[in-house]
């Protein structure tokens, strides 16, 4: 049976072909005779147009017919082989779901996993393994493009921009001199104001006070220039200004409660001297000021007297002469230049009589006396008694 269906399967196909088949069967078996008589094509012509049964001629096939559509049941078979057969070794195989792809013949097998002979947890661990490897590079990558620099180089620019920013901010000139002063301001017309020494940086602290030495509260305050000016508030006397700039100039008005003509400064700002403190004495009576125990009868005016001015402040001038004192403590102190004698001392003196003084904002008071050995004070009403003495050195 199982010789007798190639037969029919290819009687079968015989008869579905028809009579084109028969036709294209024909010139294959007359092709014998043609070869074997090629020299004599015109012999064969008559044969090939003979007419068949029915009298009609029998044409040769023409090329320009559109091809039998002749199914080969064997070549079928063979492309259907062909489709299921497996792919060459040599081709790459396609990647497997999961991030995992197998190895091909060209390819070291280590760099791939197959998943057909890894187990689940075999899987999962390299999925892990993975996934950890892509967080450290995603962390190296922040952390190179938010801090890309060294240690070593970040310590080398904060110390260049140091080394920068101390010279860009460092003072022209250096740090100024400080300076105390105690001046007396005249009130006549046509005499030029004070100066006020300021420099930048630093501040300057004004005070009003009476010829006796105590507060003058300050009224208003204005002023001319770039300077920061700090008033007083109410029945104050200490005015704060501090330049905003390195070569500023302005001047200052203050009004003082009681004064009728307005105080007036100059403003200069300078760079090797700078007035931390001045005293500005006013040559009246203030509305607190304290009547002198003593009357000094005729006295000549405050400050007018350099030497006078320069003792007050702590810096007598060339060639003064500091005297021994004893029953006294060390705040006072007496001097004498070109035969006149200076007394400095917080304390009220009451004899001998003075023919002229000078007072600070801190209470301390220096006295032009008469030569004398003994000098009599008063601290807070008790009686003290000095003793003036003439250096061993200078006998």
């Amino acid at each position: 049976m199982k010789r007798l269906l190639p037969v029919l399967l290819f009687g079968f196909l015989s008869v579905v072909a028809g009579p084109a088949s028969a036709q294209d069967a024909a010139p294959v078996a007359a092709s014998p005779v043609a070869s074997s008589d090629a020299k004599t094509p015109a012999a064969a012509s008559p044969a090939a147009n003979a007419p068949d049964a029915t009298g009609s001629a029998i044409l040769p096939p023409s090329s320009d017919a559109p091809p039998t559509d002749v199914q080969d049941p064997l070549a079928e078979f063979r492309r259907a082989q062909q489709a299921e057969a497996p792919a060459s070794a040599n081709a790459t195989p396609a990647p497997t779901p999961g991030g995992f792809q197998q190895p091909g013949a060209d390819q070291p097998a280590d760099q791939y996993y197959n998943l057909n002979t890894l187990s689940a947890e075999d899987v999962e661990a390299k999925r892990a393994e993975l996934e950890q490897k892509a967080r450290e590079q995603a962390f190296d990558a922040a952390l190179n493009g938010m801090m890309p620099m060294t240690p070593d180089q970040i310590r080398a620019l904060l110390d260049k921009y140091k080394v920068t920013r101390d010279v860009s901010e460092s003072r022209i000139g250096g740090m100024p001199k400080p300076e105390v002063t105690v001046q007396t301001v005249s009130l006549d017309p046509g005499v030029t104001p004070p100066v006020i020494k300021l420099s930048p940086g630093h501040v300057t602290s004004i005070t009003m006070m009476d010829i006796t030495g105590q507060p003058w509260p300050v009224q208003d305050v204005s002023w001319g220039g770039n300077f920061e000016v700090i008033s007083p508030g109410d029945g104050g006397h200490l005015i704060r200004v501090s330049p905003m700039g390195a070569a500023e100039v302005g001047n200052m008005s203050v009004q003082l409660v009681g004064l009728k003509t307005p105080v007036t400064f100059t403003l200069e700002t300078q760079l090797d001297v700078v007035q931390y403190r001045f005293d500005a004495r006013i040559p009246e009576y203030g509305p607190n000021a304290t009547p002198p125990i003593i009357d000094p009868g005729l006295t000549i005016e405050a400050g007018s007297d350099k030497a006078l001015t320069q003792i007050l402040d702590g810096v007598p001038p060339g060639g003064t002469e500091k005297l021994t004192v004893n029953g006294v403590d060390g705040r006072t102190s007496v001097f004498r230049s070109n035969g006149t004698t200076y007394l400095r001392t917080p304390l009220t003196l009451l004899s001998p009589g003075w023919s002229a003084s000078v007072k600070s904002a801190d209470g301390m008071t220096v006295y032009v006396v008469n030569n004398s050995p003994v000098l009599l004070l008063s601290d807070h009403g008790k009686l003290v008694r000095a003793q003036v003495e003439e250096n061993k050195a200078a006998q």
